[in-house]
């Protein structure tokens, strides 16, 4: 075998769950095969088993190591900042690291194996809004609806990768072939708000409406 080198039998080549994760994040993840992982740490595709059920568990591994990539981590306002500062951050935050790795969308944990240091920020969130009077059920609703923002916005960027929204064009269909009788709809379409503005709206009502809450 010219050129290659075969291993002798003896003990296997021992792997961690990381190198098995930096190994498929530098393969990149379409299309990412578990064999071609194995190949890259020169393993049998058993020995990957041992560290990872399998593809769909190693893509949700990938996709966490990517977004503490990001500075979702490290979203924490200046020293003072209001309860309303704090959720901007983090709202922020949360969707920049989703939005910006919209083909691992399926496979995002947001609330699984979270670094310390995100537990830590997202624990100073909870006490500035528990200080400010919020109950933890109130806390709790906040946060799982920022995660809901951003995983809705970033889905909506998914489906339109490949040009315009597919759902909003249907929806536009809809309302050109009503022949003008419904001129607030068609106004909607022709608006066709963008994203920041969308984003805006939507954390817009979350505080306001966190407000009267208290």
């Amino acid at each position: 075998m010219s050129g290659q080198t075969k291993r002798g039998r003896g003990r296997p080549q021992q792997i961690s769950r990381d190198q098995i994760v930096e190994a498929a994040v530098r393969l990149g993840t379409e299309d990412l095969r578990m064999a071609d992982v194995a190949r890259a740490l020169d393993v049998g595709a058993a020995a990957l088993y041992n560290h990872v059920r399998d593809r769909d568990e190693l893509l949700a591994l990938v996709a966490a190591r990517i977004l503490d990539a990001t500075e979702y981590d490290d979203f924490e306002p200046p020293a003072g900042a209001t309860w309303q500062e704090w959720i901007s951050a983090f709202a922020h935050a949360t969707r920049a690291a989703v939005v910006a790795n919209p083909h691992l969308l399926q496979y995002v944990r947001l609330t699984s194996a979270p670094t310390g240091l995100r537990l830590d920020r997202i624990e100073h969130l909870a006490t500035v809004m528990d200080e400010a009077g919020f109950s933890t059920m109130d806390v709790q609703h906040c946060v799982q609806h920022v995660y809901t923002l951003a995983l809705g916005e970033a889905w909506q960027q998914a489906l339109a990768a490949d040009g315009e929204d597919p759902q909003f064009a249907e929806f536009g269909r809809g309302v050109g072939e009503r022949s003008g009788d419904l001129p607030h709809l068609a106004d909607m379409v022709a608006a066709r708000p963008e994203a920041d503005p969308q984003f805006a709206f939507a954390l817009d009502c979350l505080l306001s409406g966190l407000a009267r809450r208290i």
